[in-house]
């Protein structure tokens, strides 16, 4: 299996960094349309608040548009955290190498291929129930 290299590793970081940078931004436009004089004051505000805080305010704010929105920058921030943390491109399950083409469709990917048909089996499996 093919390991990432430091390059591949840079540019899955700034891809990674731009796309919470525009979920920001396109929050941060949902807001500001709002007519509810929290939203604005939470959009005006929204720049200045770690990834963290973000996340937790956003899912105090009831607005399906944002839903989406929110679960996507969760997956980028644990994608950040895993570059921070040296295990990046390692599946959360089994830690083996996470294949270059599942990374470069999806950077925010936790799993190898294998890993992954076994989550979605087995939660296919809790549904029948």
């Amino acid at each position: 299996m093919q390991h990432i290299s430091e390059t591949q590793l840079n540019q899955y970081q700034l891809l990674l960094l731009n796309s919470l940078e525009t979920l920001r931004h396109s929050m941060t436009d949902i807001l500001m349309r709002s007519n509810h004089t929290c939203h604005n004051l939470s959009a005006q505000q929204l720049q200045k608040i770690s990834t963290d805080d973000l996340i937790e305010l956003a899912l105090k704010i009831e607005i399906p548009s944002i839903t989406h929105k929110i679960s996507t920058m969760k997956s980028i921030d644990a994608a950040l955290n895993n570059i921070q943390i040296d295990m990046y491109g390692l599946c959360s399950d089994c830690e083996e190498p996470i294949e270059i083409t599942r990374l470069n469709i999806d950077p925010t990917t936790q799993r190898c291929l294998a890993c992954e048909n076994r989550y979605k089996k087995q939660k296919h499996n809790e549904y029948k129930l």
